[in-house]
């Protein structure tokens, strides 16, 4: 039983460690079960996990235990970055869960069991986590939904031919790696900037927020819509909604800066967008067939979605606006989803902090805007929407994103395991057509 650990105050300093028994109590608590992770996916939004995990309590969905070995059992210097995947029920005290049942949601990276206290949620066959350590999470991961597949996980994920069960293998894959990171796009696509007029639009970073977001602030009529690092997952999965919605509120243009120029456009031309798109390099941002493209258009507004562009491709973008378009009295509205896939020291995170202040850039929170939702529709009728939209996406993947393929992993220790998916993911070095995944429990 491994388990991979990071350091609180240098995130690309990290290692693995082996346990000779499991640091479980030896019975479940009431209302609760046991689990393995099982099948989980590595992408840089768990940087974030690590870079703000003290400040926005992911570091508390897995504390690291006492019983692990010195100096790994030190909260305070140490933790567990979670990520978004699967885990199989070894144990339950639950009657509606029984060992062998599939979750998915927010799950330890290490191969040694782990229990979770559980309460029914809506709909049928969705949890919610309601540990005390977990209060301050967001809601969104505290969620865990039951998986229903066609034979046993273990068969499907302990073959060593992956061309064994290989359509639920593939599909399990592409919903470990992108379930959760489809729901931010979609929600971004859908209810930040919704395509019906009648739809009330909820603010980035959502209710909580207590700041107004109008009509007119999600209005796309007279704006051309930036996408920035759009071959970043979040980005690929806000593009397969955005370019999908109805000519109500289309936007006059929608541009993606990105490295994977081919892949994008090939999946644009698939989705028939019903307004005009462009997908350019980082080196094209000051080309003067970009400028009189947004030139030609004629917008009165520019909103960029900045999914973690690199070093001053934002500023480059600003200027071609701004200076060589001559539009410098258009309304910008930049909202921030992702940052670059690199370790972030905590002098980055302090200039990040104050670029959204310089820039008055709006931070984006799929939690909140999820719980915002749920707020005004119901969970019930969300998860009839999200399930019909989500089947949509997973019929339509290889067409939507006809480049990305996944790169199969195993086990938690290595260079193969979760330890060399780290240095991967702190090094910048996933390729933007790769989605990794791993098969935790084997090794």
């Amino acid at each position: 039983m491994d388990v991979h650990v990071v350091s609180k105050l240098d995130n690309n300093q990290h290692t693995t460690f082996t346990l000779s028994e499991a640091p479980t109590p030896a019975k479940l608590a009431d209302s609760s079960i046991r689990v393995k992770t099982q099948l989980i996916s590595l992408t840089s939004n768990n940087l974030s996990y690590a870079a703000f995990g003290d400040v926005l309590k992911w570091w508390d969905a897995y504390p690291v235990s006492p019983s692990y070995p010195a100096p790994y059992n030190d909260p305070s210097q140490w933790g567990i970055v979670p990520a978004w995947g699967f885990a199989s029920i070894e144990e339950s005290n639950i009657p509606e869960l029984t060992p062998g049942t599939l979750l998915h949601g927010f799950w330890p990276t290490s191969s040694a069991p782990t229990d979770l206290k559980l309460q029914a949620s809506e709909p049928s066959g969705n949890w919610v986590e309601i540990s005390e350590h977990r209060l301050q999470l967001m809601g969104f991961y505290n969620r865990y939904t039951v998986i229903k597949t066609s034979l046993p996980v273990s068969a499907i994920l302990g073959s060593r031919n992956v061309s064994s069960h290989q359509d639920e293998l593939d599909r399990l894959g592409w919903l470990a790696h992108f379930q959760a990171i489809w729901l931010a796009g979609y929600f971004l696509a859908r209810y930040v900037f919704p395509s019906h007029k009648e739809q009330r639009p909820i603010h980035p970073f959502g209710d909580v927020a207590g700041v107004p977001w109008t009509k007119e602030d999600a209005d796309l009529s007279s704006a051309v819509v930036v996408s920035l690092s759009a071959a970043g997952k979040t980005a690929r999965s806000f593009a397969y909604s955005f370019e999908r919605r109805s000519k109500e509120n289309a936007p006059l243009g929608f541009l993606q800066v990105t490295s994977a120029v081919e892949g994008l456009s090939q999946a644009t031309q698939s989705a028939a967008p019903p307004f005009p798109s462009k997908t350019i390099g980082y080196g094209d941002l000051s080309d003067e067939e970009l400028i009189q493209w947004i030139k030609d258009l004629g917008p009165s507004k520019f909103v960029i979605l900045d999914f973690g562009a690199r070093d001053g491709a934002l500023q480059r973008l600003l200027e071609t606006v701004k200076v060589k378009a001559s539009l410098e009295a258009s309304t910008i509205v930049i909202v921030q989803i992702g940052s670059q896939q690199k370790a972030r020291s905590k002098s980055d995170i302090l200039t990040s902090m104050q670029e959204l202040k310089t820039l008055a850039k709006i931070q984006y929170n799929t939690a909140g805007v999820v719980d915002s939702v749920i707020a005004s529709q119901g969970a019930e009728a969300l998860h009839t929407d999200l399930a019909n939209a989500l089947e949509d996406f997973m019929s339509e993947r290889h067409l939507s994103m006809p480049d990305l393929k996944l790169v199969w992993k195993d086990g938690v220790v290595g260079g193969d395991g979760i330890e060399g998916g780290w240095d991967l993911v702190c090094n910048g070095r996933i390729g933007a057509n790769e989605a990794y995944v791993y098969r935790v429990q084997r090794a």
